[in-house]
């Protein structure tokens, strides 16, 4: 933690010795990332469907080129996002560090968490010690290394660990920037541990790629499903109510939990509510917190009316108004 701190201080100034600390941990947990290389016939979930054309995007579809995976362990099983490896596959090939490319096979994956397993034809290969979970906390330094664009180049991007259960307890959240190339790379702390896969990045995520929300699936949770996924089982996303808002973590003084971005075209903005409401109530249950807001809505069904109770301040008189709205509950595009 005190390491953190010290780096946390050291982005203030922008000091050199950053991107010193920054290269060592790029080049020690390099060699157990990998490029993957994907032929698809089709690719249903590569493009967002309605989102923008022109010089963004590329921001909304899944470009071209190579994507990400972390080496689980020396005997070639490697460990990435599902939806890297979805879709219509062909075939799939890994480039190890070294430039050497080898075809994998894919086995199984699991939606909820967004992992996936590949196995190619290996010894020996280098793979990253796990971070104790115990030393797994809020607000300490992490990475994520990738190899894409370029495969012979690994790519790291630096943050910190926002959150340590997220998506119901199945993943950790960080600031570090995730992007359709460094998804399914890991997740490292200082020493170059693994705290987890990065994932839950796709055209239809309503928090975007490179946004600062990013998530990776803990190693406790791969390890669950691991027995699965190498026996070929594909376990599938169950259909889960959306109500289209990212809220606002640790709001101080406030009755409610605010809403930092709606996501556009969803039941919220469909709604009518916006950035900066106040939600108090769902269905007669009072929140306060997200945790809240999830409870609220586990019991819900994709299609169901929820009445949101929400405050609104006037941004010119400060003038609080209390309203209420119908919201369908519309599916979760995570």
């Amino acid at each position: 933690m005190v390491a953190s701190v010290v780096l946390l201080a050291v982005f203030s100034v922008q000091d050199p010795v950053l991107a010193e600390i920054l290269k060592r941990l790029r080049d020690q947990v390099a060699p157990c990332v990998v490029s993957i290389e994907v032929l698809r016939d089709r690719d249903p979930e590569g493009r967002a469907g309605s989102g923008p054309s022109g010089a963004h995007a590329d921001y909304y579809n899944r470009p071209e080129g190579p994507c990400t995976g972390t080496i689980w362990s020396a005997d070639g099983t490697i460990v990435t996002s599902a939806f890297n490896v979805s879709g219509d596959v062909r075939r799939v090939m890994v480039r190890l560090a070294g430039g050497k490319r080898v075809e994998a096979k894919r086995l199984g994956y699991d939606r909820t968490r967004d992992i996936a397993l590949l196995k190619i034809d290996a010894t020996d290969l280098p793979a990253l010690p796990p971070a104790k979970p115990e030393e797994v906390r809020q607000g300490d330094f992490v990475a994520v290394v990738g190899r894409a664009p370029d495969p012979d180049v690994a790519t790291i991007n630096q943050g910190i660990l926002s959150a340590v259960d997220r998506m119901k307890s199945t993943a950790v959240q960080t600031d570090a920037e995730l992007n359709y190339g460094n998804v399914g790379g890991p997740l490292v702390n200082l020493r170059g541990e693994l705290i987890g896969v990065t994932c839950h990045i796709k055209p239809r995520s309503h928090w975007g790629q490179s946004g600062g929300v990013g998530f990776a699936c803990k190693l406790a949770e791969i390890e669950k499903v691991l027995p699965e996924l190498k026996a070929g089982r594909s376990i599938e996303r169950a259909e889960e109510p959306w109500l289209g808002v990212v809220l606002a973590e640790g709001a101080q003084d406030v009755e409610g939990v605010v809403i930092a971005q709606v996501a556009a075209h969803g039941p919220a903005e469909e709604a009518g509510l916006r950035e900066g409401d106040v939600i108090t109530d769902i269905d007669g249950r009072k929140v306060r917190s997200q945790e809240d807001v999830q409870a609220a809505l586990a019991t819900k069904k994709v299609g169901d009316g929820v009445a949101v109770k929400f405050r609104r301040i006037d941004p010119q008189s400060g003038a609080a108004e209390d309203k209420e709205v119908k919201v369908k509950l519309g599916a979760d595009p995570g």
